[in-house]
């Protein structure tokens, strides 16, 4: 039977029951009660997922009755406004069905059934002559009164499905009856406040911002419509529930009773997927962040919107502003002063799926930035000039800011298996600038997140499930890694935090952080570049000790990071003079002074391609040589387009060195006992190669970039190798144990094993070629053992060794 037959055999029931049980009512009161059948009034849609069961009292809608209605659901959207042929409202929906016949190519068939929301551009809807001269004041409307102005645009385009879904005349009545409401999604609306400058005067109004998500609460379902049945004489209403606050129907109208049990398994009760999300400000580069406390707001997501965003997306949002505890402007229940602003939510552009790129950053570019960019690029020493612009402050430690910018530009990216992340670790003496090295980085990098060791926890670093008020229901909140995804995560007091160290090991190599706490399982992206620094256990770097006995750190988290920096407080008088009056010139203001006499382009007098200077001696400042360093926000922005556009390749040239050199690390790892070398070195030696292309933005790779990163690192080894090399030995005075005993004792052994043709020996000959050396050892047990353990010896027996470092 028909929904039209079954209408009729209920409107029977219905007038039957109220004849027998109220005899005495009159008929205002009849059209009243006909008025409150939903069936008159909603044409809602059937769930498809459960068909109805039409029981003998069901209320069933018919959908062809109310014929002077021409809007199918035209109380979905304007459920408290009666329909005018005249009304404003009609005009400004002919507006907008015109607009939409102009623009067929907006909705199609395919995409309504595939579940691909309807995005408009509000610029198309601007642009357009006809749709501004029909609805004058549409703009203003989309503004300021944007609930009423959507439900216009979404009621149109639903009149449009309906006609492009009718044409298959064999289903009419179930595509009516199945036709869910259409949000359609407002997308590209300025301009883009900021979350600082959201005011209660924005209360009501369409806005566009922007932010990072912070926290994401479990998604659930949100009543729109309800049926309630009376308690006495059965009758059925569906009722609108406003913001999802829960409403009640005051009274019956055919029997008066006030009483109203909810039918959750009626197929008219209408839900929809909602979810809160909570996302925090992204400070500019004009802001200074210190001391400030980045501004939140809660987002409210519905429909399509849902699980659209994770922990650390950056996202842009299109939504009306509303107010918690009121209906409407209504207050409900909440008799505070205090009534904070949420966002009910139109549009989620998520950034990570606007450009399929791994590297794409938040950062909006214009033409200016692009010519300026343009001109950073033609510089001819274009290396040096990044290094000096980064971090100016700190007079020296060249290689060390390479590395840092190095970091910052990252690999290519071109296998999905294969991460290009950078990692750095700068150790050193306490007052040598690392701490504002990495603030630098962090305000120059595309997206950067700097925090302190010391007062970081392991799900401060990853994530955080916190406990919903009110409710059982946990949300996850991101950490500084997953916050600083696509970018860069500053560490400073690394060394103070060795409980936490478990905690990076998997997102520095898998690039990911996973939870598995309360029953929630779950893994977040955290594509991010660690940039740490740490000083040496004692405050002062040990040479006589590894890094790892300096840092009390786990050889698996060391391997880990691609550069190792070791900064050393070591008297020179050269430097110091240097230093001094660099320190001097900040403060006295002679710098400024001094570089205003010099031009932008005369920054480089040493030419890159030389082959008579060292990558320090390159990138060093010659005497009377001034730089007119790069701001900030451009610095940032050429890091920006470098990592978002540019993808370099090896050349074989560059392919070769990075071998030869893999080559010589490995067969130096025999003798440094406590630095090993695996293939993550020759991944490290492959990224920094691609980014010190990706740097000048080359998309090649070539001999000169590799043989450069060749010297960054030999940099980072020259403390930890050389000078470490008999690293695990105790440095004291005579009678005991130094490197110079060390070293001595090493040759005397190769002298005699060269003379004798022999390489194993005793502990009673060690010890007499020891004394022969006139080298005094006082515990002699104990250096035997500590050379076994660092690789010199090897021990083949009892009391007998075999030299291994011929």
């Amino acid at each position: 039977m028909s929904n039209r037959g079954n209408f009729h055999n209920n409107r029977r029931y219905w007038n039957n029951k109220r004849k027998r049980s109220i005899s005495k009512e009159s008929d205002s009161n009849t059209n009243n009660a006909n008025k409150n059948i939903p069936g008159n009034n909603v044409p809602l849609a059937e769930d498809s997922a459960n068909p109805v069961n039409h029981e003998e009292n069901a209320i069933t809608f018919d959908l062809e009755r109310n014929s002077e209605v021409p809007y199918c659901g035209w109380q979905l959207y304007f459920h408290a406004e009666e329909y005018k042929k005249n009304s404003s409202t009609v005009k400004k929906l002919e507006a907008i069905e015109d607009f939409l016949e102009r623009h067929q190519i907006l909705i199609s068939r395919e995409n309504f059934e595939a579940g691909i929301p309807c995005h408009i551009d509000i610029n198309l809807l601007l642009s357009d002559i006809i749709l501004l001269n029909n609805w004058e004041t549409f703009d203003g409307d989309l503004r300021d009164n944007p609930r009423h102005t959507l439900n216009c645009i979404d009621l149109a385009i639903h009149q449009r499905v309906v006609k492009i879904l009718l044409d298959d005349t064999t289903n009419s009545a179930d595509i009516l009856a199945n036709l869910p409401m259409i949000r359609a999604t407002i997308i590209n609306y300025k301009p883009i406040i900021p979350l600082r400058y959201l005011k209660i005067s924005s209360y009501g109004k369409l806005i566009s911002t922007r932010g990072c998500v912070i926290r994401v609460a479990r998604s659930k379902h949100l009543a729109q419509w309800i049926v309630f049945v009376c308690s006495k004489c059965g009758l059925q209403k569906v009722i609108k529930q406003p913001d999802g606050i829960y409403t009640v129907p005051r009274r019956c109208n055919i029997c008066g009773v006030t009483k109203y049990k909810p039918v959750l398994d009626s197929p008219h009760t209408k839900t929809v997927l909602f979810q809160m999300i909570r996302v925090q400000e992204h400070f500019d580069d004009e802001q200074n962040d210190r001391g400030m406390m980045p501004r939140m707001l809660d987002v409210e997501l519905t429909d399509h919107l849902v699980d659209s965003c994770m922990p650390g997306d950056d996202v842009s949002l299109t939504g009306i502003i509303k107010m918690s505890g009121t209906n409407d402007g209504k207050t409900k229940g909440n008799t505070s002063n205090a009534l904070p602003l949420y966002m009910e939510a139109v549009a989620v552009i998520n950034k990570k799926y606007k450009v399929q790129n791994k590297h794409t950053s938040g950062i909006e570019m214009n033409l200016t930035d692009y010519y300026a960019i343009k001109e950073v690029h033609a510089e001819p020493n274009l290396f040096k000039l990044l290094v000096h612009s980064l971090c100016p402050d700190i007079y020296g430690h060249e290689i060390i800011k390479a590395g840092l910018i190095l970091s910052l530009f990252g690999g290519s990216g071109n296998h999905a298996e294969v991460r290009d992340d950078i990692h750095v670790l700068v150790v050193g003496d306490p007052g040598l600038g690392k701490s504002q090295m990495l603030q630098a980085c962090a305000r120059v990098a595309p997206k950067g997140v700097y925090i302190c060791g010391n007062s970081s926890t392991s799900s401060g670093l990853t994530v955080t499930l916190t406990k919903e008020n009110g409710t059982n229901d946990f949300a996850l909140e991101p950490g500084a890694l997953v916050l600083a995804d696509k970018g860069c995560c500053c560490i400073d007091e690394f060394d103070k935090m060795s409980t936490q160290h478990q905690a990076l090991l998997e997102a520095m190599e898998q690039q990911s952080v996973s939870v598995a706490k309360s029953g929630i399982i779950c893994s977040l992206p955290a594509r991010t570049s660690i940039l740490a620094a740490a000083n040496p256990i004692g405050g002062r770097y040990d040479r006589s000790k590894t890094v790892i006995q300096n840092l009390n750190m786990s050889e698996p988290l060391l391997s880990r990071f691609d550069l190792v920096f070791i900064l050393l407080d070591r008297p020179n008088q050269v430097l110091d003079k240097f230093l001094c009056e660099h320190v001097m010139s900040l403060h006295a203001g002679l710098r400024a002074n001094r570089n205003q006499n010099n031009s932008f382009r005369n920054s480089n007098s040493q030419p890159s391609t030389s082959q008579h200077f060292t990558l320090r001696e390159k990138l060093s400042v010659s005497n009377g040589e001034t730089i007119d360093n790069i701001p900030q926000s451009i610095l940032r922005k050429y890091i920006s387009y470098a990592r978002q556009y540019v993808r370099p390749k090896l050349s074989s040239a560059a392919a070769e060195v990075i071998k030869t050199f893999y080559f010589e690390l490995r067969k130096k790892s025999q003798v440094l006992g406590s630095i090993q070398v695996f293939h993550r070195q020759l991944e490290a030696l492959i990224r920094l190669t691609e980014a010190r292309a990706k740097l000048e933005l080359r998309t090649e790779a070539t001999e000169t970039d590799a043989l450069e990163v060749v010297e960054v690192l030999k940099a980072t080894l020259v403390d930890v190798s050389d000078e470490n090399t008999f690293s695990c030995l105790p440095s004291t005075t005579s009678g005991k144990i130094t490197k110079n005993k060390v070293q001595a004792f090493i040759s005397l052994l190769r002298n005699e094993s060269e003379l004798n043709k022999k390489s194993i020996f005793s502990a009673t000959e060690l010890k007499e070629i020891s004394k022969n050396g006139g080298i005094t050892i006082d515990d002699f047990t104990g250096f035997i053992s500590k050379l076994n353990e660092e690789g010199f010896l090897l021990k083949k027996g009892i009391n007998m060794y075999k030299l291994i470092c011929n």
